[in-house]
C-alpha cells in the first residue's frame, strides 16, 4: 500500500479513536460494532481528512488549524447530530439547561467546538505529522479522492440528521448555525490568520501544561456550571485558554507536542478508569493502550529544544 494511502487511513481511524473511543462516548464494545464503526469512520475520518487538506492549501498555521477543528465541531454536533439544540440530549446534563439560550445549548456548543478542535481534529493531525513527517505541509489526497472522502463525510453527516436524532432543531438557529461554519471557513480561508506565539511558564514542561489544559477546561465547563457562575463566564475562559492553548504550539518542538499530547489524554485515562470501575468493560485498556503507543514513539524521538 502506498505510504500517503496509509498516512490518510491512519488519520482517519485516529480522529474517531480519539474523539469516541479514547473518550468515553463509544465504549469499546460499540465503538467496534461494524455499523457503528462505519458512520464514526465516515464522520469522523472522513471530516479529519477534509479538515487537514483545508489546512494543508490554506497555509497551515496553528490558529488555522483551531478555527478549521471548531468548524467541524460545529458541523458534526450542531449541524449532523443537533445536540446544540437539543434540551434532552444524553450527554448534557446541567447543560441542558445552564446556558441555554433562545433554544441553544449554548455552553454545551463551545465546549463541545473546543473539544473536537483540539481531539478529534488537532491531535490526530499532528500526531500524522510526527509518524509520517514526510508528509507535513503536504496534501494526503488526490483531487479525485478528496471528492469522494467529501463525499462520505456529508452523506453520513446527513444519515445522522436523520436516524441519529430525531429532534427537529429551530430553522432560525440552524441557519445562522449554517452561516458560523461559512464564516468560520472564510476567516480560515485567508491569506493571513491571526497566529501569536505564545511563551507559558509550563514551555518546559509541555505534559504538565497539557494536564493543567484538560482539567483546566473539564472545570470550565462541568464544575463551573454547578456553582451558579453566568453562563457567559465559562464560554470566554474556556475560548481564552483555547486560544493561548494554541498560541503555545509554535514554541514547541515534536517531542514536545507529543509531550502535551500525552498530558491531553491524562484526563481521557482517568475517564477511561471511571468508565471501567462503572461496567464499561474496555474504557481503561483503551486509554492505558494508546497512552503506551503514545510513550513509545515519544522515546524514539530526538529530543531537541
Amino acid at each position: 500500500m502506498e505510504k500517503r494511502i496509509k498516512a490518510a487511513l491512519a488519520l482517519s481511524i485516529l480522529s474517531p479513536v480519539f474523539g469516541e473511543l479514547i473518550s468515553g462516548s463509544s465504549p469499546p464494545l460499540e465503538f467496534f460494532n461494524p455499523l457503528a464503526f462505519i458512520f464514526l469512520w465516515g464522520l469522523y475520518g472522513g471530516g479529519v481528512l477534509i479538515m487537514r487538506e483545508l489546512w494543508v492549501r490554506w497555509g497551515a498555521g496553528y490558529m488555522r488549524l483551531m478555527i478549521i477543528g471548531m468548524t467541524y465541531g460545529i458541523i458534526e454536533e450542531g449541524l449532523a447530530i443537533k445536540s446544540f439544540f437539543d434540551p434532552n440530549w444524553m450527554d448534557l446534563g446541567i447543560l441542558g439547561t445552564y446556558g441555554r439560550i433562545a433554544g441553544t445549548n449554548l455552553v454545551w456548543a463551545v465546549w463541545l467546538s473546543i473539544f473536537h478542535a483540539i481531539y478529534s481534529i488537532t491531535i490526530p493531525i499532528l500526531l500524522i505529522g510526527i509518524l509520517y513527517p514526510e508528509f507535513r505541509g503536504k496534501r494526503l489526497l488526490t483531487d479525485k479522492g478528496r471528492k469522494k472522502v467529501l463525499a462520505v463525510f456529508l452523506l453520513t453527516c446527513a444519515l445522522i440528521f436523520g436516524l441519529l436524532n430525531p429532534y427537529a432543531p429551530p430553522p432560525v438557529q440552524y441557519i445562522l448555525t449554517l452561516l458560523v461554519v461559512a464564516a468560520f471557513l472564510k476567516l480560515s480561508s485567508e491569506k493571513e490568520v491571526w497566529n501569536p506565539s505564545i511563551r507559558l511558564p509550563l514551555e518546559r514542561h509541555p505534559f504538565l501544561w497539557g494536564t493543567a489544559f484538560a482539567f483546566y477546561m473539564m472545570f470550565m465547563f462541568t464544575i463551573l456550571p454547578k456553582s451558579g457562575m453566568p453562563f457567559w463566564v465559562p464560554c470566554i475562559l474556556g475560548v481564552l485558554m483555547t486560544l493561548v492553548f494554541y498560541g503555545s504550539l509554535d514554541r514547541l518542538s515534536e517531542k514536545r507536542i507529543l509531550a502535551l499530547i500525552m498530558g491531553l489524554m491524562t484526563f481521557l485515562m482517568l475517564i477511561g478508569i471511571v468508565l471501567e470501575l462503572n461496567g464499561v468493560i474496555g474504557a481503561a485498556a483503551a486509554g492505558l493502550l494508546m497512552y503506551v503507543l503514545l510513550f513509545r514513539i515519544y522515546r524514539k524521538l530526538p529530543d531537541t529544544p
